[in-house]
C-alpha cells in the first residue's frame, strides 16, 4: 500500500470514529452554559464583587451602614471622652490625697512644736519660735504651690489652719517672751531718689550677725499717727516685720523681708521691697499699699489700692473696694533684692485676685478691680518724705 492510500484510510477512519463519538456522546446546551459562567467568575472573583458592592453602598450617606458607622465613631469619641475624664478626676483625687497626708504630718509637727513652748527655758524660746515659724512658712509655701489642683473650698480650709497656726505661734510668743515696744525711731528718707540710702546695702544684711533672728524687739512700728517712717534692708533682711494701729503715715520699706503684715492702717502709704513669703493685710482702710511678695491674704479691708507683685495667688476676703495695678516702685539695689528674696520678677499675677467671698466662676468679683493707668501713681519717689493727707486731701 502506498503512501497516498494510507493517508486516505487514516482520514476516513479518524473521521468515522469522531463523527460516532459526537453522535452518541453529544454534551447538553445548558450545561456548557452555565459551565461558561462558571469559568467567568470563581470564588475570588465573587468575593470581590461582593466588596466593591457593599462599599458602593457604604459611600452613600443615606445607608445603613453609613449610619452604623457614624453612630458608632460617636459612641467610641463619646467614650475617650468619658474615659480622659475619668482620668483627670482620679488624677486630681490623688493628687489631694497625697496633699492632704503630707499636710496633715507637716501641721503636727507645727503643733508638737507649739505644744512644747511651755516646757522650754526662756533663754531657748527666741529660737525655738524662730524654727516654728520657719516650719509655718514652709507649710504656707506647700499650700500655695499646691494650689493649681486644691479645690478652692479646701485651698481655703488648709489657709485658714496656717492662719491659725502662725496666730497660735504669737500668742504665745507675746506671752512666754515678753518683748519691748517697738524699737525703731522715726527716720525720714531723703526727698531725692539719687542720694545714698545711709549705706544700708553696702553688706545686705548677709554680715550681719543673726540678722534672721528673733531679737528682744519686736519688728516694726505701732500706734503712730502723721509720720514718716522707714527701714533699710541691714534691718529688714529676711526678718517678720509687722505695721499695726498707723494712721496717716508713710512707711518705707527697702529691703528684704520673710514676711509683711499690716493691721490697723488708716489712710496710710505703704513701699515695700520684696517679701520672700506672704503679706498679710488685715483691717486697713483708704490705704495706697506697693508691694512684691509670693502670696497675698487681704481681710476685711476697704477702699485701698495695692500695687502688687505677687508670683502665686492674690486673695482677698471680706473686702470692698480694693484696686489693683502692677507693682512699680523703685530704689537703690531693688534688682539686687528680688534675687535674694528667690522671688520671680518675671511672674506677676496682680490682676487674677481671688475673691473667697465670690464664687461665680463666670461674673467678675464686684469687690475689687483694676485701676485704671491714668489713676495710677507712677513716681513714689517724692511720696517718701511725705505725709498722705497731701495726697488724700
Amino acid at each position: 500500500m502506498n503512501i497516498a492510500a494510507r493517508s486516505l484510510f487514516w482520514i476516513i477512519s479518524i473521521g468515522t470514529i469522531s463523527y460516532g463519538l459526537f453522535t452518541f456522546v453529544k454534551p447538553d446546551d445548558d450545561l456548557i452554559k452555565q459551565f461558561d459562567k462558571d469559568s467567568k467568575h470563581t470564588t475570588a472573583r465573587q468575593v470581590s464583587r461582593d466588596t466593591v458592592s457593599v462599599l458602593q453602598e457604604a459611600l452613600n450617606p443615606d445607608s445603613d451602614i453609613e449610619r452604623l458607622s457614624r453612630r458608632e465613631a460617636q459612641r467610641i469619641e463619646k467614650l475617650q471622652k468619658a474615659h480622659k475624664a475619668k482620668e483627670d478626676v482620679d488624677a486630681s483625687n490623688e493628687n489631694e490625697e497625697y496633699f492632704s497626708g503630707a499636710f496633715k504630718i507637716r501641721a503636727e509637727i507645727v503643733e508638737h512644736l507649739l505644744s512644747q513652748v511651755p516646757t522650754l527655758e526662756i533663754t531657748i524660746l527666741p529660737a525655738h519660735f524662730d524654727n516654728i515659724k520657719r516650719e509655718v512658712n514652709e507649710l504656707q509655701k506647700f499650700v500655695v504651690t499646691s494650689s493649681f489642683f486644691l479645690k478652692e473650698f479646701n485651698l481655703r480650709k488648709y489657709l485658714g489652719i496656717v492662719q491659725n497656726l502662725q496666730t497660735k505661734c504669737y500668742e504665745l510668743e507675746d506671752r512666754y517672751v515678753p518683748r519691748k515696744k517697738f524699737g525703731f525711731s522715726r527716720k525720714k528718707l531723703p526727698k531725692s531718689h539719687t542720694g545714698k540710702q545711709d549705706s544700708l546695702d553696702e553688706n545686705d544684711g548677709t554680715g550681719k550677725i543673726d540678722s534672721n533672728k528673733w531679737d528682744e524687739k519686736l519688728f516694726g512700728f505701732d500706734s503712730k499717727e502723721n509720720e514718716v517712717l522707714s527701714i533699710g534692708n541691714e534691718e529688714l533682711y529676711q526678718r517678720d516685720v509687722a505695721l499695726r494701729n498707723l494712721k496717716n503715715c508713710t512707711v518705707v520699706l527697702c529691703g528684704v523681708m520673710a514676711t509683711l503684715h499690716l493691721t490697723n492702717l488708716e489712710s496710710c502709704i505703704i513701699l515695700s521691697g520684696p517679701v520672700t513669703s506672704s503679706v498679710f493685710v488685715d483691717k486697713c482702710n483708704n490705704c495706697k499699699i506697693v508691694t512684691a511678695c509670693q502670696q497675698l491674704r487681704m481681710h476685711t479691708s476697704t477702699k485701698c489700692d495695692i500695687y502688687l507683685h505677687v508670683t502665686s495667688k492674690g486673695i482677698i476676703e471680706d473686702c470692698t473696694q480694693i484696686r489693683a495695678a502692677p507693682y512699680n516702685f523703685n530704689y537703690d539695689n531693688l534688682e539686687k533684692h528680688f534675687s535674694m528674696s528667690s522671688l520671680d520678677k518675671n511672674s506677676n499675677n496682680w490682676n487674677t485676685l481671688d475673691d473667697f467671698n465670690w464664687l461665680a466662676p463666670d461674673v467678675p468679683s464686684p469687690n475689687w478691680s483694676i485701676l485704671e493707668s491714668t489713676r495710677r501713681i507712677s513716681n513714689w519717689t517724692e511720696l517718701w518724705s511725705e505725709l498722705p493727707s497731701v495726697y488724700f486731701h
